[in-house]
Protein backbone atom coordinates (compact mmCIF):
# COMPACT_ATOMS: atom_id res chain seq x y z
CA UNK A 1 0.00 0.00 0.00
CA UNK A 2 1.11 3.13 -1.27
CA UNK A 3 1.49 6.27 1.07
CA UNK A 4 -0.07 9.58 -0.03
CA UNK A 5 3.56 11.23 -0.85
CA UNK A 6 5.23 7.92 -2.37
CA UNK A 7 5.55 7.89 -6.03
CA UNK A 8 2.79 5.69 -7.56
CA UNK A 9 3.71 3.94 -10.91
CA UNK A 10 1.96 0.91 -13.01
CA UNK A 11 4.00 -1.19 -11.35
CA UNK A 12 3.14 -0.66 -8.09
CA UNK A 13 -0.22 -1.17 -8.68
CA UNK A 14 -2.45 -3.67 -6.92
CA UNK A 15 -4.99 -6.38 -8.09
CA UNK A 16 -3.66 -6.37 -11.82
CA UNK A 17 -6.17 -8.92 -13.10
CA UNK A 18 -9.37 -6.87 -11.66
CA UNK A 19 -7.52 -3.66 -12.90
CA UNK A 20 -7.61 -5.49 -15.87
CA UNK A 21 -11.36 -6.44 -16.15
CA UNK A 22 -11.94 -2.26 -15.99
CA UNK A 23 -10.15 -1.39 -18.46
CA UNK A 24 -11.38 -3.98 -20.78
CA UNK A 25 -14.71 -2.53 -19.94
CA UNK A 26 -13.72 0.89 -20.33
CA UNK A 27 -12.24 0.16 -23.67
CA UNK A 28 -15.61 -1.22 -25.31
CA UNK A 29 -17.66 1.29 -25.95
CA UNK A 30 -14.68 4.17 -27.61
CA UNK A 31 -13.53 1.08 -29.55
CA UNK A 32 -16.46 0.34 -31.15
CA UNK A 33 -17.51 3.68 -31.95
CA UNK A 34 -14.46 4.57 -33.74
CA UNK A 35 -14.73 1.49 -35.42
CA UNK A 36 -17.70 2.99 -37.31
CA UNK A 37 -16.16 6.07 -37.95
CA UNK A 38 -13.53 4.80 -40.40
CA UNK A 39 -16.15 3.53 -42.89
CA UNK A 40 -19.49 4.92 -41.79
CA UNK A 41 -19.69 7.31 -44.83
CA UNK A 42 -19.54 4.20 -47.01
CA UNK A 43 -21.95 2.08 -45.02
CA UNK A 44 -24.64 4.88 -45.83
CA UNK A 45 -24.00 4.75 -49.23
CA UNK A 46 -24.89 0.99 -49.65
CA UNK A 47 -28.11 1.59 -47.47
CA UNK A 48 -29.19 4.48 -49.90
CA UNK A 49 -26.74 4.71 -53.02
CA UNK A 50 -28.78 7.49 -54.64
CA UNK A 51 -28.22 9.92 -51.72
CA UNK A 52 -26.47 12.83 -52.05
CA UNK A 53 -23.25 13.55 -49.68
CA UNK A 54 -25.19 16.33 -48.34
CA UNK A 55 -28.10 13.89 -47.61
CA UNK A 56 -25.37 11.01 -46.49
CA UNK A 57 -23.78 13.70 -43.97
CA UNK A 58 -27.08 14.54 -42.71
CA UNK A 59 -27.89 10.83 -42.07
CA UNK A 60 -24.21 10.46 -40.45
CA UNK A 61 -24.87 12.86 -37.81
CA UNK A 62 -28.90 11.17 -37.02
CA UNK A 63 -27.13 7.47 -36.79
CA UNK A 64 -23.85 9.08 -34.50
CA UNK A 65 -26.49 10.69 -31.87
CA UNK A 66 -28.98 8.39 -32.08
CA UNK A 67 -27.15 6.44 -29.38
CA UNK A 68 -25.70 9.22 -27.32
CA UNK A 69 -29.73 10.35 -27.13
CA UNK A 70 -30.79 6.88 -26.29
CA UNK A 71 -28.35 7.54 -23.19
CA UNK A 72 -29.16 10.64 -22.30
CA UNK A 73 -32.62 9.17 -21.39
CA UNK A 74 -31.60 6.25 -19.26
CA UNK A 75 -28.37 7.56 -18.01
CA UNK A 76 -29.39 8.78 -15.02
CA UNK A 77 -31.18 5.79 -13.91
CA UNK A 78 -28.23 3.39 -14.64
CA UNK A 79 -26.41 5.68 -12.37
CA UNK A 80 -28.87 5.39 -9.61
CA UNK A 81 -29.46 1.98 -9.86
CA UNK A 82 -25.09 1.27 -9.85
CA UNK A 83 -25.61 3.37 -6.46
CA UNK A 84 -28.24 1.25 -4.83
CA UNK A 85 -27.58 -1.44 -2.53
CA UNK A 86 -29.97 -4.08 -5.00
CA UNK A 87 -27.77 -3.56 -8.28
CA UNK A 88 -24.62 -2.37 -7.42
CA UNK A 89 -21.75 -1.49 -9.76
CA UNK A 90 -21.43 -4.96 -11.35
CA UNK A 91 -24.97 -6.01 -12.67
CA UNK A 92 -25.53 -2.79 -13.73
CA UNK A 93 -22.20 -2.98 -15.83
CA UNK A 94 -22.78 -6.53 -16.83
CA UNK A 95 -26.16 -5.51 -18.40
CA UNK A 96 -24.47 -2.82 -20.39
CA UNK A 97 -21.72 -5.18 -21.71
CA UNK A 98 -24.23 -7.86 -23.07
CA UNK A 99 -26.91 -5.60 -24.34
CA UNK A 100 -24.34 -3.35 -26.44
CA UNK A 101 -22.49 -7.17 -27.54
CA UNK A 102 -26.19 -8.06 -29.03
CA UNK A 103 -26.49 -4.64 -30.27
CA UNK A 104 -23.54 -4.81 -32.91
CA UNK A 105 -24.65 -8.23 -33.81
CA UNK A 106 -27.53 -6.59 -34.73
CA UNK A 107 -25.89 -3.72 -36.10
CA UNK A 108 -23.63 -5.94 -38.42
CA UNK A 109 -26.72 -7.51 -39.94
CA UNK A 110 -28.61 -4.23 -40.77
CA UNK A 111 -29.40 -3.64 -44.67
CA UNK A 112 -31.04 0.05 -44.10
CA UNK A 113 -30.77 3.03 -42.33
CA UNK A 114 -33.58 2.57 -39.92
CA UNK A 115 -32.73 -0.95 -38.72
CA UNK A 116 -29.13 0.24 -38.37
CA UNK A 117 -30.58 3.24 -36.23
CA UNK A 118 -32.46 0.97 -34.23
CA UNK A 119 -29.75 -1.21 -32.96
CA UNK A 120 -27.76 1.94 -31.88
CA UNK A 121 -30.63 3.14 -29.65
CA UNK A 122 -30.89 -0.36 -28.62
CA UNK A 123 -27.85 0.05 -27.53
CA UNK A 124 -27.74 3.41 -25.72
CA UNK A 125 -31.15 2.86 -24.18
CA UNK A 126 -29.24 -0.59 -22.26
CA UNK A 127 -26.01 0.63 -21.16
CA UNK A 128 -24.26 3.69 -19.45
CA UNK A 129 -21.12 1.69 -19.40
CA UNK A 130 -18.51 4.60 -19.47
CA UNK A 131 -20.54 6.25 -16.21
CA UNK A 132 -19.98 3.00 -14.40
CA UNK A 133 -16.22 2.17 -15.06
CA UNK A 134 -15.23 5.37 -14.32
CA UNK A 135 -16.58 5.09 -11.37
CA UNK A 136 -15.34 1.37 -10.23
CA UNK A 137 -11.64 2.82 -11.04
CA UNK A 138 -12.11 5.66 -9.21
CA UNK A 139 -12.94 3.54 -6.13
CA UNK A 140 -10.84 0.64 -7.29
CA UNK A 141 -7.82 2.16 -4.69
CA UNK A 142 -9.10 5.47 -3.21
CA UNK A 143 -6.02 5.96 -1.46
CA UNK A 144 -3.91 9.33 -2.79
CA UNK A 145 -1.00 7.24 -3.67
CA UNK A 146 -2.75 5.91 -6.47
CA UNK A 147 -3.65 8.33 -8.53
CA UNK A 148 -6.89 8.32 -10.84
CA UNK A 149 -5.42 8.71 -14.33
CA UNK A 150 -2.95 6.16 -13.52
CA UNK A 151 -5.74 3.53 -12.75
CA UNK A 152 -6.89 4.17 -16.43
CA UNK A 153 -3.83 2.51 -17.73
CA UNK A 154 -3.54 1.50 -21.12
CA UNK A 155 -5.39 4.67 -21.49
CA UNK A 156 -8.44 3.46 -22.98
CA UNK A 157 -9.45 6.29 -25.46
CA UNK A 158 -5.86 6.47 -26.92
CA UNK A 159 -6.31 2.21 -27.33
CA UNK A 160 -9.51 2.28 -29.17
CA UNK A 161 -8.67 5.13 -31.17
CA UNK A 162 -5.66 3.36 -32.26
CA UNK A 163 -7.34 0.08 -32.85
CA UNK A 164 -10.71 0.78 -33.59
CA UNK A 165 -10.08 2.25 -36.80
CA UNK A 166 -7.70 -0.46 -38.15
CA UNK A 167 -10.89 -3.07 -37.03
CA UNK A 168 -13.40 -1.01 -39.49
CA UNK A 169 -11.51 -0.18 -42.15
CA UNK A 170 -9.29 -3.35 -42.30
CA UNK A 171 -12.29 -6.19 -41.55
CA UNK A 172 -14.67 -3.83 -43.62
CA UNK A 173 -15.69 -3.58 -47.77
CA UNK A 174 -13.08 -1.10 -49.12
CA UNK A 175 -14.95 -1.19 -52.35
CA UNK A 176 -16.13 2.31 -52.93
CA UNK A 177 -19.37 0.68 -55.89
CA UNK A 178 -20.50 -1.58 -52.64
CA UNK A 179 -24.41 -1.99 -53.29
CA UNK A 180 -27.34 -3.30 -51.68
CA UNK A 181 -26.75 -6.83 -53.28
CA UNK A 182 -23.53 -7.58 -51.69
CA UNK A 183 -24.71 -8.94 -48.76
CA UNK A 184 -22.93 -7.76 -45.34
CA UNK A 185 -19.85 -6.04 -46.23
CA UNK A 186 -19.88 -4.50 -42.51
CA UNK A 187 -20.60 -7.50 -40.60
CA UNK A 188 -17.17 -8.72 -39.70
CA UNK A 189 -16.08 -5.74 -37.94
CA UNK A 190 -19.61 -5.43 -35.55
CA UNK A 191 -19.07 -8.98 -34.84
CA UNK A 192 -15.31 -9.29 -33.65
CA UNK A 193 -16.68 -5.40 -30.98
CA UNK A 194 -19.86 -7.70 -30.03
CA UNK A 195 -17.50 -10.44 -29.13
CA UNK A 196 -15.55 -8.34 -27.38
CA UNK A 197 -18.49 -6.46 -25.34
CA UNK A 198 -19.67 -10.37 -24.40
CA UNK A 199 -16.47 -11.37 -23.25
CA UNK A 200 -16.05 -8.79 -20.93
CA UNK A 201 -19.34 -8.82 -19.85
CA UNK A 202 -18.94 -12.77 -18.65
CA UNK A 203 -15.69 -11.13 -16.71
CA UNK A 204 -17.48 -8.86 -15.36
CA UNK A 205 -20.30 -11.41 -13.84
CA UNK A 206 -17.96 -14.01 -12.41
CA UNK A 207 -14.76 -12.36 -11.39
CA UNK A 208 -14.91 -8.91 -11.11
CA UNK A 209 -15.34 -7.59 -7.36
CA UNK A 210 -17.85 -5.25 -6.46
CA UNK A 211 -16.75 -1.60 -5.87
CA UNK A 212 -19.88 -0.38 -4.11
CA UNK A 213 -19.06 0.30 -0.37
CA UNK A 214 -22.29 -1.04 0.90
CA UNK A 215 -21.84 -5.00 -0.76
CA UNK A 216 -18.20 -5.15 -0.77
CA UNK A 217 -17.76 -8.52 0.43
CA UNK A 218 -21.23 -9.38 0.77
CA UNK A 219 -22.02 -12.91 -0.06
CA UNK A 220 -25.52 -12.58 -1.90
CA UNK A 221 -25.81 -12.27 -5.41
CA UNK A 222 -28.04 -10.01 -7.10
CA UNK A 223 -30.97 -12.28 -7.44
CA UNK A 224 -30.69 -13.29 -3.88
CA UNK A 225 -30.81 -8.99 -3.05
CA UNK A 226 -33.53 -8.46 -5.65
CA UNK A 227 -35.99 -11.93 -4.02
CA UNK A 228 -35.28 -10.48 -0.62
CA UNK A 229 -36.25 -7.06 -1.36
CA UNK A 230 -39.49 -8.28 -2.60
CA UNK A 231 -40.13 -10.07 -0.05
CA UNK A 232 -40.12 -7.09 2.18
CA UNK A 233 -42.21 -4.78 0.42
CA UNK A 234 -44.77 -7.83 0.65
CA UNK A 235 -44.20 -8.23 4.23
CA UNK A 236 -44.55 -4.52 5.23
CA UNK A 237 -47.76 -4.27 2.88
CA UNK A 238 -49.13 -7.08 4.70
CA UNK A 239 -48.15 -5.62 8.36
CA UNK A 240 -50.05 -2.42 7.17
CA UNK A 241 -52.85 -4.55 6.56
CA UNK A 242 -53.05 -6.84 9.42
CA UNK A 243 -52.15 -4.35 12.09
CA UNK A 244 -55.53 -3.39 13.57
CA UNK A 245 -56.11 -7.00 13.10
CA UNK A 246 -52.67 -8.00 15.13
CA UNK A 247 -53.75 -5.04 17.70
CA UNK A 248 -57.32 -6.55 19.00
CA UNK A 249 -55.91 -9.84 19.13
CA UNK A 250 -53.20 -9.37 22.05
CA UNK A 251 -54.36 -10.32 25.34
CA UNK A 252 -54.65 -7.66 28.04
CA UNK A 253 -52.56 -9.39 30.48
CA UNK A 254 -49.22 -11.24 29.36
CA UNK A 255 -49.34 -15.19 29.83
CA UNK A 256 -46.69 -16.63 32.37
CA UNK A 257 -44.76 -17.51 29.50
CA UNK A 258 -44.27 -14.19 28.51
CA UNK A 259 -44.10 -12.32 31.75
CA UNK A 260 -40.46 -12.11 32.22
CA UNK A 261 -39.20 -8.89 34.40
CA UNK A 262 -37.11 -6.40 31.93
CA UNK A 263 -34.32 -6.54 34.41
CA UNK A 264 -33.50 -10.28 33.53
CA UNK A 265 -33.68 -10.06 30.01
CA UNK A 266 -30.67 -10.68 28.30
CA UNK A 267 -28.70 -7.71 27.04
CA UNK A 268 -28.39 -8.69 23.05
CA UNK A 269 -26.76 -6.54 20.42
CA UNK A 270 -29.09 -4.75 18.05
CA UNK A 271 -29.18 -6.97 14.93
CA UNK A 272 -30.66 -3.68 12.69
CA UNK A 273 -27.46 -3.10 11.12
CA UNK A 274 -26.17 0.69 10.75
CA UNK A 275 -27.50 2.48 8.18
CA UNK A 276 -25.39 3.27 5.38
CA UNK A 277 -24.91 7.18 5.13
CA UNK A 278 -25.19 9.08 2.05
CA UNK A 279 -25.30 12.40 0.93
CA UNK A 280 -28.54 13.70 -0.11
CA UNK A 281 -29.56 14.74 -3.60
CA UNK A 282 -30.13 17.79 -3.29
CA UNK A 283 -26.93 18.73 -1.62
CA UNK A 284 -24.93 16.92 -4.74
CA UNK A 285 -25.03 19.99 -6.65
CA UNK A 286 -22.49 22.16 -5.23
CA UNK A 287 -21.41 25.26 -7.65
CA UNK A 288 -18.36 23.36 -8.58
CA UNK A 289 -20.20 20.29 -9.61
CA UNK A 290 -22.10 22.35 -11.95
CA UNK A 291 -19.28 23.76 -13.51
CA UNK A 292 -17.33 20.48 -14.02
CA UNK A 293 -20.44 19.65 -15.70
CA UNK A 294 -21.30 22.37 -18.18
CA UNK A 295 -17.40 22.89 -18.94
CA UNK A 296 -17.31 18.94 -19.62
CA UNK A 297 -20.86 19.30 -21.99
CA UNK A 298 -19.01 21.49 -24.06
CA UNK A 299 -15.71 19.75 -24.20
CA UNK A 300 -16.87 16.36 -24.57
CA UNK A 301 -19.32 17.97 -27.75
CA UNK A 302 -16.40 19.42 -30.01
CA UNK A 303 -14.62 17.11 -28.95
CA UNK A 304 -17.12 13.96 -30.19
CA UNK A 305 -18.20 16.13 -33.10
CA UNK A 306 -15.19 16.74 -34.33
CA UNK A 307 -13.54 12.99 -34.23
CA UNK A 308 -17.33 12.14 -36.43
CA UNK A 309 -17.11 15.14 -38.78
CA UNK A 310 -13.18 14.70 -39.63
CA UNK A 311 -13.76 11.08 -40.22
CA UNK A 312 -16.73 11.95 -43.15
CA UNK A 313 -14.40 14.70 -44.43
CA UNK A 314 -12.07 12.25 -45.06
CA UNK A 315 -14.06 9.94 -46.62
CA UNK A 316 -16.17 12.30 -49.21
CA UNK A 317 -15.16 12.63 -52.50
CA UNK A 318 -12.69 15.26 -53.91
CA UNK A 319 -14.05 18.51 -55.03
CA UNK A 320 -13.66 20.82 -58.12
CA UNK A 321 -11.17 23.19 -57.86
CA UNK A 322 -10.76 26.22 -55.15
CA UNK A 323 -12.25 29.34 -56.15
CA UNK A 324 -10.60 30.85 -53.22
CA UNK A 325 -9.17 30.53 -49.63
CA UNK A 326 -12.70 30.51 -47.94
CA UNK A 327 -15.02 29.37 -50.64
CA UNK A 328 -13.57 25.40 -51.40
CA UNK A 329 -15.60 22.36 -51.35
CA UNK A 330 -15.02 18.22 -51.26
CA UNK A 331 -13.36 16.15 -48.82
CA UNK A 332 -10.13 13.68 -49.19
CA UNK A 333 -11.68 10.97 -51.01
CA UNK A 334 -10.02 8.21 -49.16
CA UNK A 335 -11.26 4.35 -49.08
CA UNK A 336 -11.86 2.71 -45.41
CA UNK A 337 -8.73 1.34 -45.43
CA UNK A 338 -6.90 4.32 -46.14
CA UNK A 339 -9.20 6.70 -43.06
CA UNK A 340 -7.90 3.35 -40.76
CA UNK A 341 -4.74 3.81 -40.81
CA UNK A 342 -5.08 7.88 -40.79
CA UNK A 343 -7.50 7.98 -37.57
CA UNK A 344 -5.09 4.74 -35.96
CA UNK A 345 -1.67 6.88 -36.10
CA UNK A 346 -3.80 9.53 -34.06
CA UNK A 347 -4.64 7.15 -31.47
CA UNK A 348 -0.82 5.41 -31.35
CA UNK A 349 0.34 9.08 -30.74
CA UNK A 350 -2.44 10.13 -28.36
CA UNK A 351 -1.71 6.89 -26.31
CA UNK A 352 2.50 7.82 -26.70
CA UNK A 353 1.67 11.20 -25.42
CA UNK A 354 -0.73 10.08 -22.73
CA UNK A 355 2.04 7.12 -21.58
CA UNK A 356 5.24 9.92 -21.29
CA UNK A 357 4.95 13.39 -21.84
CA UNK A 358 1.01 13.62 -19.97
CA UNK A 359 2.18 12.26 -16.31
CA UNK A 360 5.06 14.74 -16.11
CA UNK A 361 3.42 17.61 -17.56
CA UNK A 362 0.82 16.69 -14.52
CA UNK A 363 3.40 16.48 -12.12
CA UNK A 364 4.73 19.80 -13.22
CA UNK A 365 1.91 22.11 -13.66
CA UNK A 366 -1.09 20.75 -12.05
CA UNK A 367 -4.31 19.44 -13.61
CA UNK A 368 -6.35 22.77 -13.81
CA UNK A 369 -3.52 24.31 -15.60
CA UNK A 370 -2.91 22.26 -18.10
CA UNK A 371 -6.50 21.62 -19.07
CA UNK A 372 -7.27 24.92 -19.12
CA UNK A 373 -4.25 25.65 -21.61
CA UNK A 374 -4.74 22.62 -23.77
CA UNK A 375 -8.18 24.06 -24.37
CA UNK A 376 -6.95 27.22 -26.21
CA UNK A 377 -5.42 24.42 -28.78
CA UNK A 378 -8.88 23.82 -30.35
CA UNK A 379 -9.72 26.75 -32.14
CA UNK A 380 -7.08 26.75 -33.82
CA UNK A 381 -7.53 22.90 -35.16
CA UNK A 382 -10.95 23.57 -35.67
CA UNK A 383 -10.14 26.87 -37.83
CA UNK A 384 -7.39 25.09 -40.43
CA UNK A 385 -8.85 21.18 -40.41
CA UNK A 386 -10.72 21.90 -43.88
CA UNK A 387 -7.52 22.97 -46.13
CA UNK A 388 -6.26 19.76 -46.54
CA UNK A 389 -9.39 19.62 -49.09
CA UNK A 390 -7.86 22.45 -50.37
CA UNK A 391 -4.61 21.14 -51.53
CA UNK A 392 -6.40 17.57 -52.63
CA UNK A 393 -8.44 19.59 -55.06
CA UNK A 394 -6.31 21.82 -56.35
CA UNK A 395 -4.51 21.44 -60.12
CA UNK A 396 -1.33 20.82 -58.13
CA UNK A 397 -2.09 18.19 -55.11
CA UNK A 398 -4.02 15.38 -57.51
CA UNK A 399 -5.83 12.92 -54.85
CA UNK A 400 -3.79 11.43 -51.68
CA UNK A 401 -0.22 12.71 -52.57
CA UNK A 402 2.17 13.40 -49.93
CA UNK A 403 1.19 17.19 -49.70
CA UNK A 404 -2.43 15.94 -48.29
CA UNK A 405 -1.41 13.53 -46.21
CA UNK A 406 1.26 15.80 -44.14
CA UNK A 407 -1.19 18.61 -44.25
CA UNK A 408 -3.92 15.89 -42.77
CA UNK A 409 -1.22 14.69 -40.06
CA UNK A 410 -0.62 18.09 -39.12
CA UNK A 411 -4.05 18.64 -37.93
CA UNK A 412 -4.47 15.23 -36.39
CA UNK A 413 -1.62 15.84 -34.53
CA UNK A 414 -2.52 19.42 -33.12
CA UNK A 415 -5.89 17.71 -32.38
CA UNK A 416 -3.90 14.75 -30.85
CA UNK A 417 -1.75 17.07 -28.47
CA UNK A 418 -4.80 18.98 -26.83
CA UNK A 419 -6.81 16.13 -26.72
CA UNK A 420 -3.87 14.46 -24.72
CA UNK A 421 -3.95 16.95 -22.18
CA UNK A 422 -7.74 18.07 -21.90
CA UNK A 423 -9.70 14.56 -21.54
CA UNK A 424 -7.87 12.55 -18.62
CA UNK A 425 -8.17 15.87 -16.72
CA UNK A 426 -11.47 16.46 -17.68
CA UNK A 427 -11.86 13.03 -15.65
CA UNK A 428 -10.11 13.95 -13.07
CA UNK A 429 -11.95 17.57 -12.29
CA UNK A 430 -14.93 15.20 -12.59
CA UNK A 431 -14.19 12.46 -10.06
CA UNK A 432 -12.42 15.52 -7.50
CA UNK A 433 -15.58 17.51 -7.40
CA UNK A 434 -17.34 14.83 -6.22
CA UNK A 435 -19.18 15.74 -2.63
CA UNK A 436 -19.09 12.64 -1.11
CA UNK A 437 -17.83 9.29 -2.15
CA UNK A 438 -21.48 7.97 -1.70
CA UNK A 439 -22.93 9.70 -4.77
CA UNK A 440 -19.90 9.37 -6.88
CA UNK A 441 -22.19 6.90 -9.30
CA UNK A 442 -24.56 9.47 -9.49
CA UNK A 443 -22.42 12.54 -10.46
CA UNK A 444 -19.94 10.35 -12.85
CA UNK A 445 -23.62 9.26 -15.08
CA UNK A 446 -24.78 12.81 -14.57
CA UNK A 447 -21.31 13.99 -16.18
CA UNK A 448 -21.45 11.04 -19.15
CA UNK A 449 -25.91 11.71 -19.36
CA UNK A 450 -24.68 15.25 -20.57
CA UNK A 451 -21.58 14.21 -22.74
CA UNK A 452 -24.41 12.10 -24.26
CA UNK A 453 -26.43 15.00 -24.91
CA UNK A 454 -23.89 17.09 -26.30
CA UNK A 455 -22.86 14.12 -28.56
CA UNK A 456 -26.95 14.02 -29.47
CA UNK A 457 -26.81 17.17 -30.25
CA UNK A 458 -23.53 18.91 -31.58
CA UNK A 459 -23.17 16.54 -34.12
CA UNK A 460 -26.02 16.48 -35.30
CA UNK A 461 -26.18 20.15 -35.89
CA UNK A 462 -22.45 20.39 -37.16
CA UNK A 463 -22.75 17.35 -40.18
CA UNK A 464 -26.42 19.06 -41.10
CA UNK A 465 -24.21 22.08 -41.47
CA UNK A 466 -21.18 20.37 -43.30
CA UNK A 467 -23.78 18.84 -45.89
CA UNK A 468 -24.84 22.65 -46.06
CA UNK A 469 -21.41 23.69 -46.59
CA UNK A 470 -20.90 21.11 -49.50
CA UNK A 471 -23.70 22.36 -51.26
CA UNK A 472 -22.57 26.20 -51.16
CA UNK A 473 -19.04 24.95 -51.68
CA UNK A 474 -17.86 25.95 -48.23
CA UNK A 475 -17.16 22.60 -47.03
CA UNK A 476 -15.15 24.40 -43.94
CA UNK A 477 -18.81 25.79 -42.50
CA UNK A 478 -19.03 22.85 -40.13
CA UNK A 479 -14.94 22.92 -38.90
CA UNK A 480 -15.32 26.69 -38.14
CA UNK A 481 -18.95 25.97 -36.48
CA UNK A 482 -16.96 23.88 -34.21
CA UNK A 483 -13.86 26.80 -33.77
CA UNK A 484 -17.05 28.87 -31.92
CA UNK A 485 -17.29 25.78 -29.70
CA UNK A 486 -14.10 25.44 -28.84
CA UNK A 487 -13.78 29.32 -27.69
CA UNK A 488 -16.94 28.65 -25.44
CA UNK A 489 -15.41 26.31 -23.82
CA UNK A 490 -12.38 28.23 -22.84
CA UNK A 491 -14.67 30.73 -20.98
CA UNK A 492 -16.19 27.73 -19.35
CA UNK A 493 -13.35 26.67 -17.73
CA UNK A 494 -12.36 29.88 -15.80
CA UNK A 495 -14.96 28.94 -13.58
CA UNK A 496 -13.91 25.30 -12.67
CA UNK A 497 -11.57 25.17 -9.53
CA UNK A 498 -9.85 21.60 -7.94
CA UNK A 499 -11.80 20.90 -5.03
CA UNK A 500 -10.64 21.04 -1.33
CA UNK A 501 -12.41 18.36 0.80
CA UNK A 502 -11.80 20.51 3.94
CA UNK A 503 -14.11 23.20 2.63
CA UNK A 504 -17.23 21.15 2.39
CA UNK A 505 -19.46 20.99 5.04
CA UNK A 506 -21.41 17.79 4.78
CA UNK A 507 -24.28 16.58 6.14
CA UNK A 508 -25.28 13.10 5.70
CA UNK A 509 -28.40 11.08 6.03
CA UNK A 510 -28.98 7.93 6.69
CA UNK A 511 -30.11 6.04 3.13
Amino acid sequence: MLEPDQNASYRSLPKKGQLAIRCLARLADPLAISSIQSYLFYQLRFFSPHATDAAIATQAGVLVGARTTAQVITGMLWGRLADSEIWGRKMVLFIGLGSCGISYIGYGFARSFPTALFWQVFAGLMSNNVAITRCIVAEFNPEKGYPFSLLHSPPPSPTAQLLGPLIGGLLSSNSGSVTSQSGFPYLFPNLLIAGLYLGVAVLVLFYMEETLESLQGAKTQFTERMVKRLRQQFSSTRTCEGENEDRSTEPLIPSANNDIPSQFTPLLPNPTPTPVRKLPFRRIWTPNVLFTILSHFIIVGHLGTFSNLWAIFLTTPVGPLPQGPLHFTGGLGMISRNVGFALSLAGGTSMLLQLTLYPILQERFGTLKIWRTALFVFPLVYVVAPYPSLLASSGKFKGQTVGVWLAMNAVLLLFTIGRTGVVPTTTLLINDCTPHPSVRGTIHAAATVLGHLSRSIFPVVALTVFGQGLRLGVVGLGFWCLAVLAVASCVASAWVREEDREDIGLEVEGS
